[in-house]
């Protein structure tokens, strides 16, 4: 059975058609053109039906046939959409008041396509998330209304079925594939706090502790979020509507993956710039990003966030994925030329390189053949009018509107998954009269006086950068990365030195091309190991910074200060081996070049010392600062330059160095907020919303939430020991363990209280405590989804000292059952209405 055509549909200001597509390419003739000019136009998501409206009604057909389905008679109707199984039909009108009618009229209607009648009318005053969110199966229906998340089940919009309420919550995303269904929703941040998203699976929305994964972030303005096809995770890419540092005009861009088994990671961009678009693969298994200042950078990232495959750079802001996952487009539309590039997704080769200048709008036909191109207004009111083309690059249908007239919209017609084959990829353009529109490559402008001159890597505007495959070394053999490279470069000129300075030697042994740092070792002292560990990571670090200020990625202060470490580095690591190995028997192949030779240079009093015995150590008198200690950076130990002697952590403490510390993350105001606050959970690898952060910020006996200053920072640190990361980190563990003590833990629970009110206000708004009482108690009390419930259908907006602090004491004293409740006991009110409103909920 030969596979449907799929039909494009066409609205401007001469009317509304739809057009049968390749290879016929012409007018329906089941659809009689509508010349009134359409307001807008519609399919649904089976492409079966068509709607459209033009001013005077709103009419449904069946596009095999034509046949009219229902016609409503709404002329002010501005958006229509149909649900998912094309049960009801949502249509949507500019909200309006007038004297009479100062409260207006309902303006989103949800339409029975069975009998045409109102199912109901909602009041929608934005046109930003008019249409509620199905699920595939209709099974639940979601609307966003003041702050709160209204399902409705099986179509039933009189009853609001479940609510998830969230302080301030401005997006959300539902999830499509099967069920059950997952929703996705952002909170901004607030009161020095981070913005979030959550994960939730329906209908479990008991707090915080009842998701399927939660991740935090500073720099968050607004995001969006991007669900793949299976429901399995979701792509946030968060924005902030100015970038501080001065680089971008649009602001700053971040990436986060989100899985609803719980993983979360930050997606690591080799480029610095905006994030122009992110697209799933149909499949699922991976995602391609467009990032990075012009020329952007192209990346395929599989669902652990690893780069699969570079498309280099290239003058291009937008990736789409055909409807079966096989092809890749990557183009630059806009305000750039229009350039695309079609590439094979299986064997990353490219397929064609056309170009369609002016272009607004881009659509894959369904087929995963075709592809559709157009110029609409207003985005440009000249030139407007579409083309169809084979993704082998030639066009095989081209319209242009009258100049008299505009191109508002067009878009293809939908079909169910599986409706067309996935087929073999062409690289031979398909025969056409119109041709083909590959692009010629660009010439770089040259000033009159060079253009008679050889030319230079100096001429260029900017670096271009191949694709992985068409990079030297990668047709034969293995890509490596830049700095091992140049570590094989420095073996063999050793190897060459050797052979030279020893010519009736032997020949040493061929060097191995893997990079050194990815071998390990062990010499039997666990500590010893975990510290030359830690050394190496931080040495393969700067190997890969220096890597991406090679490829032209703008350096941060506190990255070009990591990179000035290296030689500090080197020489701690090389002390650290001497004095670790005395007669070299730990010496593995990480201490030794490919050849044999030490890789470090030693001088041979330093290896006859140390091959007897360590140096002893000395201790410091208490009134004096080692000057042999160096510099400790937010990633480097604490240790003496002195060959073989080892700092104890425990014993030296620098408030030189905890000084330097803050100013890691500080500003000029002497304070570290909320952005340098990510960064710095970042570097010791803790969410922002962890609880060892509140223990962190008690033992700071910090003020205000999202905020240390110089004084909190050098007291707390100094109480705690701690002068670097490293210190911090080790002292981790430490403080979870202090909420096991039921003395320290009411302190940092009523600490919490005062920590997250407004310093304006006596009590904690009810959101704020929530989070709080999860955060503390969460985990701890088996009442506490219960309690969270009474909280969020209670009357309360606030909660004062007295309730917080009684709180603490019901879940500790009172049974899960609370059979031992007493009435007649001091308890607050709000604690009386909750063991009355829970009796009534279990009688129930």
């Amino acid at each position: 059975m030969a596979p449907p055509t799929p039909h494009l549909a066409v609205r401007g200001s001469d009317g509304t058609f739809l057009l049968r597509g390749p290879p016929s390419c012409q007018e329906s003739p089941a659809f009689q053109k509508d010349e009134q000019q359409g307001k807008y136009v519609a399919f649904s998501s089976d492409g079966s039906l068509f709607g459209w409206c033009n001013g005077s009604q709103v009419s449904v057909i069946k596009v095999s046939t034509g046949d009219l389905v229902k016609s409503f008679d709404l002329p002010k109707t501005s958006a229509l959409e149909f649900s998912p199984l094309n049960r009801v039909l949502a249509t949507w009108q500019q909200y309006t008041k007038t004297q009479d009618n100062p409260q207006g009229e309902a303006n989103l209607q949800m339409w029975d396509l069975q009998t045409g009648a109102c199912i109901k009318a909602f009041y929608q005053k934005k046109v930003t998330g008019w249409c509620p969110s199905w699920a595939d199966d209709e099974s639940i229906a979601v609307r966003n209304v003041n702050n709160e998340l209204h399902f409705f089940e099986n179509n039933n919009f009189e009853t609001i079925a479940n609510k998830l309420h969230l302080q301030k919550v401005s997006e959300f995303a539902l999830s499509p594939g099967s069920q059950p269904s997952k929703v996705a929703v952002y909170v901004p941040g607030s009161k020095g706090a981070p913005s979030f998203v959550r994960l939730y699976q329906y209908p479990n929305f008991g707090g915080p502790t009842s998701a399927l994964a939660n991740k935090s972030f500073f720099k968050a303005d607004k995001v969006a979020m991007l669900w793949n096809k299976k429901g399995t995770a979701v792509l946030v890419t968060a924005s902030t509507e100015v970038d501080k540092t001065g680089a971008s005009y649009y602001g700053e861009q971040t990436l986060h993956y989100v899985a609803t088994n719980g993983e979360s990671a930050v997606v690591q961009l080799p480029k610095n710039g905006p994030i122009y678009d992110v697209s799933w693969n149909p499949n699922s298994s991976e995602f391609c990003v467009v990032y990075g200042f012009m020329p952007a950078k192209a990346t395929v990232f599989n669902n652990k966030c690893e780069s699969v495959f570079d498309f280099g750079t290239g003058p291009r802001n937008a990736a789409f994925y055909s409807p079966q996952g096989h092809i890749l487009v990557l183009a630059g539309f806009g305000n750039l030329r229009g350039q695309m590039e079609v590439w094979d997704v299986k064997k990353y080769k490219q397929v064609s390189k056309p170009q369609a200048e002016d272009t607004t709008h881009f659509f894959w036909c369904p087929d995963g053949e075709h592809i559709a191109t157009a110029t609409c207004s207003p985005r440009l009111r000249v030139s407007n009018g579409f083309k169809i083309w084979h993704y082998t690059g030639t066009v095989l249908y081209k319209h242009e509107t009258p100049s008299n007239k505009e191109l508002w919209e067009v878009l293809w017609q939908p079909f169910p998954s599986g409706a067309f084959p996935e087929n073999p990829v062409k690289y031979q353009a398909s025969p056409s009269e119109l041709g083909s529109t590959e692009a010629k490559p660009a010439q770089a402008y040259r000033p009159p006086a060079l253009r008679n001159k050889p030319q230079t890597a100096s001429s260029k505007l900017h670096e271009e950068e191949p694709p992985q495959n068409m990079k030297p070394g990668a047709a034969g053999e293995k890509q490596i990365s830049k700095a091992a490279l140049k570590n094989q470069k420095k073996r063999e000129a050793k190897k060459a030195a050797k052979q030279e300075n020893k010519p009736d030697e032997a020949p040493p042994p061929v060097a191995d091309s893997a990079p050194a740092s990815h071998v390990t070792s062990s010499c039997g002292d666990p500590e010893t190991d975990k510290k030359i560990k830690n050394l190496k990571k931080k040495l393969k670090a700067i190997d890969e910074l220096k890597e991406q200020q090679a490829a032209g990625k703008v350096m941060q202060k506190n990255q070009l200060e990591k990179m000035q470490k290296e030689a500090q580095l080197l020489k701690e690591l090389e002390d650290l081996e001497l004095g670790l190995h005395p007669r070299h028997h730990c010496l593995s192949p990480l201490h030794l070049n490919g050849h044999g030779a030490h890789r470090y240079t030693v001088r041979p009093n330093q290896l006859t010392r140390t091959s007897i015995m360590p140096v002893k150590k000395k201790r410091k008198s208490s009134g004096s600062e080692d000057p042999s200690i160096r510099k400790c950076k937010i990633t480097s130990y604490c240790r003496t330059q002195t060959p073989g002697r080892l700092v104890n952590p425990d014993d030296q403490f620098s408030s030189k160095k905890c000084l330097a510390w803050f100013y890691e993350y500080a500003g000029s105001d002497d304070i570290v907020g909320p952005e340098s606050m990510e960064k710095f959970c970042e570097d010791i690898g803790v969410e922002p919303e962890n609880i060892v952060m509140l223990v962190l910020a008690w033992k700071l006996e910090a003020t205000n939430m999202g905020f240390f200053t110089k004084e909190e920072w050098l007291k707390g640190m100094t109480s705690l020991h701690c002068d670097c990361t490293e210190r911090l980190q080790g002292k981790l563990d430490y403080m979870r363990s202090l909420l096991n003590d039921p003395v320290v833990f009411k302190n940092i629970y009523r600490y919490a209280f005062d920590f997250a009110r407004d310093k304006d206000q006596r009590s904690l708004d009810m959101d704020t405590a929530k989070t709080m009482l999860a955060l503390l108690l969460g985990r701890t009390w088996p009442l506490f989804p219960v309690f969270n419930q009474f909280l969020e259908q209670s009357k309360y907006k606030v909660m004062n000292k007295d309730q917080w602090y009684n709180v603490l004491e019901f879940s500790r004293t009172v049974n899960t059952d609370l059979s031992n409740y007493d009435e007649d006991g001091a308890w607050p009110v709000m604690l009386d209405e909750f063991v009355e409103w829970n009796k009534a909920r279990i009688a129930l």
